[in-house]
């Protein structure tokens, strides 16, 4: 969205340091001066939403500056723990798996706005487990981004689901949270490359919920 008026990044800082519950922020311009990303670290006392809310009004009420909200992202922190919120959505980049006897090693990247984020997983190498250490290094490279560790779990994958006359691939996913667990299914068709078909039905089951909050 473009502003009225242009502001600079500093600007919208000292506002946005200036809400209630809000501990540090930052704001990353691109070209020209457009505003790109803005980092807001607060605390817990009102949901992540609401958050990006109070930023969108208080930008407009103070600089008259429309602020698309899909360049918020907000980490809260709780009892010393971490949570964090973001809206992008994850996008499959590249999948790799090494053998070695009878253990396999699976890496697979992902793109995140501007970054490629890393996750990987090994185990034995039969052709089975082969598809399920490429869910699991998906979720990997997922908690990567999210700022946490083991709380995403693949549970099932079924990779033979036919459907009119097409391959789909299928996941179980368990995603655990401060709130409890919440199971998660995914699925994505197999065009070309299974490999590809099992990170993007990953994907499709935690791409959805990548805004909730997540304990770090």
């Amino acid at each position: 969205m473009e502003a009225p008026k242009r502001v600079s990044a500093a600007e919208i800082e000292t506002i946005i340091q200036s809400l209630k519950g809000i501990i540090s922020t930052r704001v990353v311009a691109g070209k020209e001066g457009r505003i790109d990303e803005i980092h807001v670290l607060a605390d817990a006392g009102r949901p992540p939403k609401q958050v990006v809310r109070d930023v969108e009004s208080a930008l407009m009420a103070q600089l008259n500056y429309e602020l698309d909200h899909k360049k918020v992202s907000v980490a809260q922190t709780q009892n010393g723990k971490q949570f964090r919120f973001g809206n992008a959505r994850l996008k499959f980049s590249n999948v790799a798996i090494s053998l070695n006897g009878a253990r396999a090693d699976a890496v697979v990247r992902l793109n995140g706005n501007s970054d490629v984020l890393t996750g990987s997983a090994n185990g034995h190498s039969s052709s089975h487990n082969q598809l399920r250490l490429i869910a699991t290094a998906t979720l990997r490279a997922v908690e990567n981004c999210q700022g946490s560790d083991g709380t995403l779990v693949l549970e099932d994958l079924n990779a033979s689901v036919a459907l009119s006359g097409r391959n789909v691939v299928v996941v179980l996913i368990n995603m655990i949270t401060p709130r409890g667990e919440d199971y998660l299914t995914g699925s994505a068709v197999v065009k070309q490359d299974l490999w590809k078909a099992v990170v993007n039905a990953t994907l499709d089951a935690v791409n959805r919920r990548l805004g909730s909050a997540v304990e770090e």
